[in-house]
């Protein structure tokens, strides 16, 4: 997925965390390779197994005291929450995903306050357009389309 596009950075703070780290490689999350004899480092580096990857988020997560039930999938959860809450269609929902279907990508979708919120708020903007409309037609006594 593109960290950036024409506009600037999609995710400034990981952008900002990213160019502070060494680069190892092309894929964002990667090992350190592995020391050759005499101290030389050797190879590209590999890609982080998955379940290295949830034992170092389950370690700083109890490092920075937060919750056991943060986990890579909670991570998951939130961010496509967030896409909810952003009004995101869920073809982009999918799109940033990687879900192929709208119910797989449901599934990780919570309902919020705000999602209700901006739901209520299209809801006026749709009613004062129909109303708007109403009024169109019968201005001056007549129905709009029925001119002489």
């Amino acid at each position: 997925m593109p960290l950036s596009d024409r506009h600037g950075p999609l995710f400034p703070e990981l952008v900002a965390y990213l160019d502070s780290l060494g680069r190892l490689g092309i894929p964002i999350v990667l090992m350190k390779p592995k020391r050759l004899r005499g101290g030389a480092k050797g190879g590209r580096a590999p890609a982080l197994p998955l379940r290295t990857a949830r034992s170092r988020v389950r370690k700083a997560a109890r490092a920075a005291k937060l919750p056991d039930y943060l986990t890579m999938e909670a991570c998951r959860h939130g961010g496509m929450t967030e896409l909810g809450d952003a009004d995101m269609t869920e073809q982009n929902v999918m799109a940033l995903s990687g879900h192929r279907t709208p119910e797989a990508a449901r599934l990780y979708q919570k309902r919020t306050e705000k999602q209700r919120m901006l739901a209520a708020r299209k809801r006026r903007i749709y009613l004062a357009l129909e109303q708007e409309q109403e009024e169109a037609k019968t201005r001056n006594g007549r129905p709009a389309g029925n001119s002489e």
